[in-house]
């Protein structure tokens, strides 16, 4: 009986341990202690850190890379009206390069140097053009930080590692057959995002677009509190497909929430050329 009783102290104490090294997050830097959530617990969380101001301005540096060439570094200005409209410029040395004007379906674009160039057009052509995914969406999501959950139909598999949420639409077998052609049935995208577990809010995101094999990774760094709210003012994006490759790092020096924006965008004359994404 005494040797039943010391095993079944033994099996506790073990189940005890387990249970508080799987349920338990431990931030060491601020020595705070906090349970692992389950799923839903988890999407409200994050959904109730979002940021949902009604206008965003945003001025900061980039530097621009495409696949191995020199990265080249801009100055880049953000308007938006959220769930509306997105602007875009970027200037180097005080000298207007691009400006971009995208709304829920359509983009509208000018590049004014070396050349004078333009796009408009529904963001679907501007995707067949590129082999790219862009979306309003994504964009938004990206210029305030978001995780992309919003848009993401897909249940979700929740692992906790390296003191992260880490949240996958598919297991990593699935997507590597998915993105070798191997499996038969159409997947519109195979999503990741890294979660803070205190904060509860991205880290990281990572799609993929079978379709078009292309990808985008996000890396969100040095959030700062706003106006209420937690904003990154560093951002670094790779874009890619199977022909080309965009680095972007942008480092915001000043953002603003809630303040009207206006949207100029220069009239598309005859000064400018339709531009041909194959050359």
């Amino acid at each position: 009986m005494k040797i039943d009783l010391l095993n079944n102290i033994k099996i506790g104490v073990i189940g005890l341990m387990i249970f508080f090294s799987c349920s338990t997050i431990k931030n060491v830097e601020l020595g705070k202690m906090g349970k692992v959530l389950h799923e839903k617990k988890l999407l409200d969380s994050i959904k109730s850190k979002e940021v949902n101001p009604n206008w965003i301005r945003i001025r900061g540096n980039s530097l621009i890379s495409i696949n191995d060439d020199e990265s080249q570094e801009v100055e880049i200005y953000i308007r938006s009206k959220i769930d509306s409209i997105i602007w875009i410029n970027i200037t180097k040395y005080k000298k207007k390069v691009f400006r971009t004007l995208f709304t829920k379906d359509s983009v509208k674009m000018t590049i004014e140097y070396p050349e004078k160039l333009f796009f408009d057009g529904p963001i679907s052509t501007l995707n067949d053009l590129t082999n790219l995914s862009f979306s309003y969406g994504l964009i938004e999501e990206l210029i305030t930080g978001g995780s992309f959950l919003k848009y993401i139909d897909e249940k979700f598999i929740l692992h906790f590692e390296k003191n992260e949420y880490h949240l996958l639409s598919h297991r990593p077998r699935k997507t590597k057959r998915i993105t070798s052609s191997k499996y038969k049935k159409p997947v519109n995208y195979i999503y990741q995002s890294w979660i803070n577990p205190f904060t509860f809010k991205c880290n990281r995101v990572k799609l993929i677009f079978p379709e078009n094999n292309s990808q985008i990774n996000v890396v969100y760094k040095n959030r700062e509190e706003i106006n209420g709210y937690s904003s990154p003012m560093d951002i670094e994006i790779e874009l890619s497909n199977s022909e080309t490759k965009y680095n972007i790092t942008i480092d915001f020096r000043s953002i603003k929430y809630d303040l009207s924006q206006k949207f100029p965008f220069n009239k598309i004359n005859n000064d400018y050329k339709l531009l041909n994404f194959n050359e």
